[in-house]
């Protein structure tokens, strides 16, 4: 019922919305201009031109020329985009019943500027907390990926552009898999990932619970990122922690070609932008190749990487612009056998091939309150392939791929046993007829592939509504989207033969293939509203934005109200924000659909010679949780903004995030399951035959893993950001940002702990009180940016001094030493445990000795890196790029208090490394 209310609410604040559109107005004036490029007067074709607050956007002709029709007199800022170009924002006035035309003179974007922009930027007041990065620092810093802009960012620290492992995007220290990669209007998506092995009894999923793997997103072909590290506007979804939003390049420019050599990593990149004729668009083409070994003595390991995309600009009529791409990527994780390793013959690969087709768009309507309609829709298809190759040593166990819960087989398929007295022992369904059980050699080569075939398609639509009334502008935003994900692979693949080896952190637990197509498609439909309010009070000005977004996953549904708002004190001097919000992260189809967990109880088995009888049962249970919640995070924050002389820039923002359930792989009672298991012992009959005899019952436990909301994660922190701009006398700017961030994590849960009693197989479950831990980090780390450069020669050389001034972390218990219940393996219930028994027999072995030091807060002393960026041009054609990270290779050991002797190398991410760029521009 509350469902169906929530639905109701949001369409009827749609249909309210809507009856805008349908009031004619035929106020407002024409804003007209024309934009050139400085220094040639050449008309700038199909520069993106965006009017604010009311964000109406269009683009300029082949003569330069752009105009804007039916616009509300007032305040507004006007903001010209080009590829290439330095992005221009001005303040105008536009009065109603005259000609507002502005003309513009795009700069060429490149190290001859007076002011170069090599650090990461503000947001504006009244919107998210969030960082914009631009093509020219990007440039500067030498991304390989899009992880390596990241260090841009209030207290993240600097670390070498290594590709050799998955690189998983992280904002404010949540989990990774919270934040959203969005590119050209439509998010990345890895909800259909199911790349992992076992899940559900190892209780890890690997990177199926991590993201996206940036190490895929080359910055090559970015225009510009955004990041968004505060409440975000409610037309974004299935995220938790932040977005990061990415604009391609799009419409003429050079061609250019990169060259880029560490050494780890050797990289070559082209692009070239084009127009294709009179009517025709514009055609942009890039692509790059990677390839990367992080250890030079370990050739044999090896990730390689190539890219490559088109995207085609067109505007149809004056009303109509377009973007759409077509997007290829390959990349290959490869361990290919190490001459030496002839103990375990280790091969490894890790392949994916990929395909997207991206188009999104703008149709401006100027009716009404009815400024245009956006669109946004991509689908794409990823080719995934795991290889595993390794030879195994005291690797018996039990393997069979019958699937029937209680089945008890051969190793001789159709086959029934009898004990000694004639009883059948056996129990083989007619399914499972052609089945056996068998015990593998003791030696042999596993092999197994995991073979997916990642689909996901999204579409999003929003109408932007706007309508000024003297000093008060008002802002609508009402949208919907659709996003579904799904599988189509073959799953895990391996000759029955040589199966994959069993997990040993679960007894007797065994593995089943299953094809992912089986596996159902991950639903999104996703309803917002959002409304941006902003009131001019003589010169000051109110600005909020709020709204909510509805979300239905797969019959689960989640709403996210948000909230943003600025309020200037002093204009344009001081300012006030905060925000308040909700943000929601769909399951996974792992977490929606997780495997079963498979066992197989060894009752019998006898060999002698060549001959050999076994019989075993198979137990089988379903993993699933149809409680599973969809995971939240409550967001908030507050700031402030000073400006003084129009130059120096300070800002500091205090955040809080809390997630209360979030998702794990865990465990709570009803993933531990009394088996009632039979023995039995060879011994000879009358006729002097080996024979089964019944030995014994004995109660087990079988325990797997299952989706759940128990994650609890509290971020909290201060970041700042301190810009004292240019000095022209010594032609140096000065950029310090940093931050300060304190979280804590823990499992909502039971802690169960269970010890072997003896050498017996038969022993209780402790289960100690929920949220038994609690992980706790803190650091302080700041980055003190001088960037010094002498436009005449087109020279930029930037010392950025990174401290990490202290970096605690230690462990909260509960009452460790004593659990508060157990599960008995006597009959599989739960029972309260009297603390005055913890010496008896009974119980006694289920107590575990803890260290004295487990409370000891480790803290780190302070480091400090030096990382020089240096950029030349040579020519009008050529740039040339080195840099060097931690260039006096500071490597301090740090010795743990709670384990002295032992020592930690700190800023092992940061060692002593460098690189060298090449940039060339053909025509």
């Amino acid at each position: 019922m509350q469902r169906i209310q929530k639905v109701l609410i949001l369409c009827l604040l749609f249909a309210c919305v809507g009856a805008f559109a349908q009031t004619r107005s035929t106020s407002g004036t024409s804003v007209t201009g024309k934009v050139l490029e400085q220094g040639t007067n050449v008309p700038v074709e199909f520069a993106v031109v965006i009017l604010y607050p009311s964000e109406t956007y269009t683009t300029t002709d082949k003569d330069g020329n752009f105009e804007f029709k039916r616009v509300d007199a007032g305040k507004s800022t006007i903001q010209v985009q080009f590829v290439g170009m330095k992005t221009i924002e001005q303040k105008i006035e536009i009065v109603q019943g005259k000609e507002n035309v502005f003309n513009f003179e795009m700069q060429v974007e490149n190290f001859r500027l007076d002011e170069v922009q090599v650090v990461a930027t503000q947001s504006k007041a009244g919107a998210a907390t969030a960082s914009n990065i631009s093509r020219q620092a990007m440039d500067h810093l030498q991304t390989s990926s899009l992880s390596d802009v990241m260090q841009l960012l209030p207290g993240v620290a600097i670390t070498n552009p290594y590709l050799s492992s998955a690189n998983y995007i992280t904002i404010r220290n949540a989990t990774s898999i919270g934040t959203a990669i969005i590119v050209d209007g439509s998010p990345l998506s890895s909800n259909a990932n199911m790349q992992a092995l076992a899940p559900s009894i190892t209780g890890g999923a690997g990177g199926t619970m991590s993201g996206i793997d940036s190490r895929m997103v080359s910055t090559d072909n970015i225009e510009s990122i955004e990041v968004i590290r505060g409440i975000p506007s409610v037309e974004y979804g299935d995220l938790n922690s932040g977005a990061v939003i990415i604009r391609s390049k799009a419409g003429k420019e050079p061609l250019s070609i990169r060259l880029k050599a560490t050494p780890s990593t050797y990289q070559a990149a082209a692009s070239v932008g084009f127009k294709l004729g009179e009517n025709a668009g514009h055609l942009n083409l890039s692509g790059d190749y990677a390839y990367n070994t992080s250890r030079l003595y370990e050739a044999y390991a090896y990730y390689q990487r190539f890219n490559a995309k088109a995207l085609w600009s067109k505007k149809f009529g004056e009303n109509w612009n377009t973007n759409t791409t077509l997007d290829l990527g390959i990349s290959k994780d490869t361990r290919e056998l190490n001459p030496d390793d002839l103990r375990t013959m280790l091969v490894t690969k890790g392949d994916s091939q990929s395909v997207r087709l991206n188009t999104n768009g703008t149709v401006n309507i100027n009716k009404g309150w009815l400024n245009n309609i956006t669109y946004a829709a991509a689908i794409s298809y990823a080719d995934k392939y795991d290889y595993h190759n390794q030879l195994l040593s005291n690797a018996e166990s039990l393997h069979t791929v019958c699937e029937y819960d209680g089945a008890i087989l051969s190793n001789v398929a159709g086959q029934d046993v009898y004990d000694i007295n004639g009883k059948k022992i056996t129990n083989i369904p007619a399914s499972e007829a052609e089945n056996w059980i068998k015990v593998l050699p003791y030696e042999y080569i596993e092999t197994y592939e995991i073979l997916g075939k990642e689909l996901n398609a999204y579409a999003q639509i929003k109408a932007n509504f706007n309508k000024r009334w003297g000093n008060i502008n008002n802002h609508i935003l009402v949208g919907a989207d659709y996003k579904t994900d799904g599988n189509l692979g073959e799953g895990k693949v391996y000759d029955d033969e040589t199966p994959p080896f069993r997990n040993n952190s679960s007894d007797y637990s065994s593995y089943r293939k299953r094809p992912y197509y089986d596996v159902p498609f991950v639903h999104q439909l996703g309803l917002f509203f959002e409304d941006t309010y902003k009131h001019t009070f003589g010169r000051n000005e109110l600005s909020i934005k709020a709204g909510a977004r509805f979300d239905l996953i797969n019959g689960k549904t989640a709403l996210s109200p948000r909230i943003n708002a600025s309020m200037e004190i002093i204009p344009n001097i001081l300012t006030i924000r905060g925000g308040w919000g909700k943000t929601a992260k769909a399951p996974t189809a792992l977490m929606l659909y997780p495997e079963r967990a498979f066992f197989n109880y060894n009752n019998y088995d006898f060999q002698e010679g060549t001959y050999r009888q076994t019989v075993a049962t198979v137990r089988v249970f379903d993993t699933s949780n149809p409680d599973l919640e969809i995971a939240k995070m409550r967001k908030a924050e507050v700031g402030i903004d000073l400006k003084l002389f129009d130059q120096y820039r300070l800002s500091v923002t205090a955040y809080d995030e809390l997630t209360n359930n979030g998702y794990t792989l865990g465990k709570d009672i009803s993933c531990y399951n009394l088996v009632e298991f039979v023995k039995y012992k060879a011994v000879k009959n009358s006729e002097g035959v080996y024979t089964p005899e019944y030995e014994g019952t004995y109660n087990i436990f079988s325990t797997y893993a299952k989706p759940m909301n128990n994650h609890y994660r509290h971020n909290r922190g201060i970041e700042f950001e301190l810009d004292l701009g240019r000095f022209d006398a010594i032609r140096t700017s000065v950029f310090l940002n940093g931050a300060w961030n304190q979280y804590t994590a823990r499992s909502n849960g039971y802690t169960f702990d269970q010890n072997t009693r003896g050498n017996q197989i038969e022993s209780n479950v402790a289960i100690y009180e929920e949220g038994l831990t609690t992980s706790r980090t803190d650091n302080l780390i700041t980055t003190l940016r001088l960037t010094h450069n002498i436009p005449e020669i087109g020279f930029v050389i930037t010392l950025a001094t990174q401290v990490n001034w202290f970096e605690k972390f230690w462990t909260e218990y509960g009452n460790d030493t004593m659990f508060i219940k157990y599960l008995s393996y006597k009959d599989g219930k739960v029972y309260n445990f009297d603390p005055s028994k913890k010496d008896d027999p009974e119980f006694a072995y289920m107590f575990d000795a803890r260290s004295e030091t487990r409370f000891i807060v480790e803290q780190y002393f302070p480091t400090v890196t030096f990382n020089l960026n240096i950029s030349k041009e040579i020519g009008d054609r050529l740039t040339a790029s080195f840099f060097v990270n931690n260039m006096f290779n500071s490597r301090p050991l740090y010795e743990s208090k709670r384990t002295p002797g032992s020592f930690t190398e700190l800023l092992s991410g940061n060692k002593l490394f460098f690189g060298f760029d090449l940039k060339v521009n053909i025509f």
